[in-house]
């Protein structure tokens, strides 16, 4: 049972100087155990003369540099005249310099500064007469060798290029693994045709010269082509991978997924998702698959969040009504989850023990977990790296599950020192202790080394582990990718090893396995490609199975992956084309798989920070074929769950290497989730604070009529990555188009004749006013994102209008008034901004990963006219045919913002009239 005891008189206290700037972040800590004893945990932070983070320490080094000065705070930060970061010392992943050119893009890149793993990148871009793009990156390691190591190419404005929409896009990338192309966009900018070519295995990147016949030389003939169908919003309805294999998807009057199909190559359309409804809030209550399994949703009334999900074959279905999966959430009051209950599992007894099918979670006043209850199997030995052996077949009972606790203990830096596992009826009792460095928070398992003082030994200076575990050592690229993993290391003999190989974005393109099995070499390789993985196994040069994995992308819920043997099926799976519904808890788990005859062919459950727990299938070769697991990710042969960004390893309950996203969730940069991986996940290995924990930390500086904040809260989220041009039209220009009227608009909806209300709030005012609410589990899409990765919450949005044209948006069909603003009214402008206020323009920028390459502008309100312009590359003569075509103009401006551009002014602003639209 929830208590609130342990939570009395533990505020999050924020402490400002007279510059409102955030010197103390002061927390209480009590844990259930012992309830009387309260920790007082201060970060301390440090400015500099212009008011730029300059300095972080969290009360665990704080404590250690009482008694030794020569330890280090988490972060030193220098920072240019304006802000942007140049310099970062972080004793978790090493020194970082970055440098900007005049026109603010970066230009030089140096990681691990001063050792053996340096790195410097280095950025050319196109001659001040262009637009500016990035032409390539230049990569120099510390002993002295230098690659090219991506070039981008971009299409001019020949006949062949404007008949697809390329004319001045990039039409090949080449990176690290190959090259991308593309071959043909919309008119609204999503791409309609992309191609992935490869290097052989043995060629590392170095895309050297001009000459782009000797670049494609070096390359695989074998082309692997995507193509996607859009309608005109944008919205994609048809996508044929690699493979030829093709998904549709349908949408409801919302734009919300209704349904999908799937077509194999040369095979009849199957229906994937059959039907979907939504609340009018856009939750999902039900949705029904190919398979005639239905879940339905259900959702706490007093906060919305998901307290249900429910799989089952209905009455009627083929296989017989059956109730599946019955998962039930409870939460404590700020949406802790303390209790998971599955309903179609029943409460069984074993050697005089009670075992329930639920699983309850204890926190502190910090809301880490402290222990954790549930069930696992009885013959289960220490969790590691190991997966554990299936349960083969499904048992009828629970009568070989048994009941286990799990206590966790946390350092006042936030890392997880220990896991102790107690499972009585078994004797399965164990310690699993991690030892953290002195000097950082860079940790490893006891069984690497138990002296704090050697952990940072077992690192790379960017903050990447060196040793999995005694014998199993890793080796990172320069640029801090996972490159290999020694399995087994032999004299004499060759070893076992998995090598992975990436693309620009750092994104796992190849894994490649190799190990020695009956004196011969065995190699799996995967090719990850959009929807599609391609799989051979080779035993020598012998290939023993080809198998197409087709991810299908929207499939509501589960995840449905379908398997398709070009060669090697095994015996043991009845039918090809074998699909695979992946039915999931709150935090993505893949804990039920179904077969598309709504058949149950494996059930997993999890301790809390991931591994294995239960694991029941019908036959152990359709349990080997089960990929995906933990919140969803691939787990490999590593024992490593794969993120994307990053790697983890779920039996210490830490991430493999420092946060490539930086300080975005605190400054310990290995922690996983907050340390609460109950009611958190990460997607893609740069996991955020949430948006209760963003809006905690800037709440006490926000005011609603203070221009500066917003951008102040922005720059510390997003640690400065966005780079604003400032550069101005020349008067010339100007002069062409003094009569066309630039105005801004921000449109809404109502069911009233018009809204009723006469200010444009932002989320952050909205938020401490109470009118909205931060929902951390409330099962709909929510603007996690805006909060913690992008920080622009404290703004309010437009769209820009040229003589009453504005651009198309999707969001428009739904809306009913806008309220505009004239910039050419100076006058207007002061009275309702406020004098000199400024503005930031750019893309949408929740589809950009990285911030730092974003095209964004900067400015005064009454200057946006002639910033747009500059920015957008358009000359004096063009101009002149285009003053008479507004329609013409915003899509040339908007197309250089990736047909997206929004522009964003700090605070609230009072509305000046509301006007129907049309």
């Amino acid at each position: 049972m929830y208590s609130t005891e342990i939570h009395k008189r533990t505020p999050s206290v924020t402490v400002v100087n007279n510059r409102k700037l955030t010197i103390r972040d002061i927390q209480y800590r009590r844990r259930p155990d012992v309830p009387q004893t309260t920790e007082e945990l201060i970060t301390r932070h440090q400015y500099n003369h212009l008011g730029f983070l300059a300095q972080s320490t969290d009360p665990r080094l704080y404590e250690r540099q009482q008694t030794d000065r020569t330890s280090k705070p988490n972060l030193t930060i220098l920072t240019s005249l304006t802000g942007k970061t140049q310099h970062t010392d972080s004793v978790d992943a090493g020194i970082t310099i970055n440098l900007q050119d005049i026109a603010d893009r970066p230009v030089l890149t140096v990681s691990a500064v001063g050792t053996q793993y340096a790195l410097t990148q280095t950025r050319q871009y196109e001659e001040s007469t262009l637009p500016g793009r990035l032409l390539s990156i230049t990569e120099s390691t510390a002993d002295n060798k230098t690659k090219i190591t991506e070039r981008l190419v971009w299409a001019d404005g020949t006949k062949n290029n404007k008949a697809y929409n390329l004319a001045g896009l990039c039409v090949r990338h080449y990176d690290t693994a190959g090259v991308n192309r593309t071959d043909s966009v919309a008119l609204n900018g999503t791409l309609l045709s992309v191609t992935r070519q490869l290097l052989p295995d043995d060629i590392p990147a170095d895309w050297e010269g001009d000459n782009v016949s000797a670049w494609d030389a070096q390359l695989v003939s074998t082309r692997y082509t995507t193509q996607t169908i859009a309608d005109a919003t944008g919205a994609v309805l048809t996508t044929i991978d690699a493979s030829g294999n093709q998904q549709r998807v349908a949408y409801d009057v919302a734009g919300l997924l209704k349904s999908s199909w799937l077509a194999l190559k040369g095979k009849q359309e199957q229906i994937i998702v059959k039907s979907l409804t939504y609340s009018a809030a856009g939750q999902k209550l039900r949705e029904e698959h190919g398979n005639g399994v239905v879940t339905t949703y259900s959702y706490e009334p007093q906060t919305q969040r998901l307290i249900g999900i429910k799989t089952e074959r209905p009455v009627g279905h083929a296989a017989g009504a059956k109730v599946l999966q019955d998962l039930r959430y409870e939460y404590d009051p700020v949406g802790n989850i303390v209790k998971i209950i599955n309903d179609a599992e029943a409460t069984r007894f074993w050697r005089n023990q009670k075992v329930v099918p639920e699983n309850t979670y204890t926190y502190d006043s910090l809301y880490q977990l402290v222990s954790a209850t549930g069930r696992e199997m009885a013959n289960l030995p220490q969790q590691s790296s190991t997966l554990p052996s299936a349960m083969i077949p499904l048992p009828s009972d629970d009568s070989t599950f048994t009941a286990y606790t799990r206590t966790y203990a946390y350092d006042t830096g936030g890392n997880l020192t220990q896991i102790r596992h107690s499972a009585p009826a078994t004797g399965n009792n164990y310690t699993t202790r991690i030892t953290v460095s002195n000097r950082s928070n860079r940790a490893v398992l006891s069984s690497l080394t138990e002296d704090a003082t050697k952990v940072d030994a077992l690192f790379t200076a960017g903050g990447h582990q060196n040793q999995l575990q005694p014998g199993q050592n890793l080796l990172w690229t320069p640029r801090g990718e996972l490159l290999k993993v020694a399995l087994v290391t032999r004299e004499g003999q060759p070893s076992d090893n998995e090598i992975y190989r990436y693309g620009a974005d750092s994104q796992r393109v190849i894994k490649t396995t190799t190990q020695l099995t009956g004196g011969n070499i065995q190699t799996q390789n995967t090719l990850y490609l959009p929807g599609l993985e391609l799989r051979t196994t080779k035993n020598g040069e012998t290939e023993k199975e080809k198998l197409h994995v087709i991810t299908v992308g929207e499939a509501g819920r589960s995840q449905v992956r379908v398997l398709h043997w070009e060669n090697g099926k095994p015996s043991e799976i009845n039918i090809n084309d074998q699909v695979r519904y992946n039915y999931d808890n709150l935090i993505g788990s893949s804990g039920l798989e179904v077969d598309g005859s709504g058949n149950v062919i494996s059930q997993e459950e999890y301790y809390p920070y991931g591994g294995t727990a239960v694991w029941t299938a019908r036959n152990q070769t359709e349990a080997n074929y089960k990929t995906l697991r933990y919140s969803g990710k691939e787990r490999d042969v590593t024992g490593l769950y794969y993120y994307g960004y990053r790697y983890y390893q779920s039996w210490a309950g830490r991430w493999l290497s420092a946060d490539p996203a930086g300080t975005v969730d605190g400054l310990n940069l290995f922690r996983m989730v907050s340390n609460n991986p109950i009611s958190f996940f990460d997607t893609d290995g740069r996991e955020k604070k949430s948006a209760e924990e963003v809006f905690d930390e800037y709440k006490a500086e926000h005011l609603p009529e203070d221009r500066e904040f917003p951008f102040r809260m922005m720059a510390g989220i997003t640690d400065n990555k966005l780079s604003f041009s400032s550069q101005q039209a020349p008067q010339k220009s100007m002069e062409k188009i003094q009569d066309m009227k630039f105005t801004l608009r921000h449109y809404t909806s109502t069911k009233e004749s018009k809204p009723p209300f006469d200010e444009l709030s932002t989320n952050m005012d909205l938020v401490k006013k109470g009118v909205k609410t931060l929902k951390r589990s409330s099962g709909s899409n929510t603007n996690d994102d805006d909060w913690n990765r992008l920080g622009n919450t404290a703004f309010t949005f437009y769209l820009l209008a040229i003589d009453g044209e504005v651009s198309d948006r999707k969001f428009l069909s739904n809306t009913t008034h806008y309220t505009e603003y004239d910039l050419s009214d100076t006058k207007e402008i002061n009275k309702l901004f406020g004098e000199g206020t400024e503005f930031f323009a750019s893309p949408d920028l929740l589809h950009h990963k990285d911030l730092s390459v974003v095209k964004a502008v900067k400015g005064k309100l009454t200057d946006l006219k002639s910033l747009l312009i500059a920015v957008s590359g358009i000359s004096s003569v063009q101009l002149t045919s285009l003053k008479s075509n507004p329609k013409e103009l915003l899509k040339k401006i908007d197309e250089k913002f990736g047909n997206s551009l929004e522009i964003k002014i700090p605070g609230n602003v009072k509305v000046k009239k509301w006007n129907s639209k049309k």
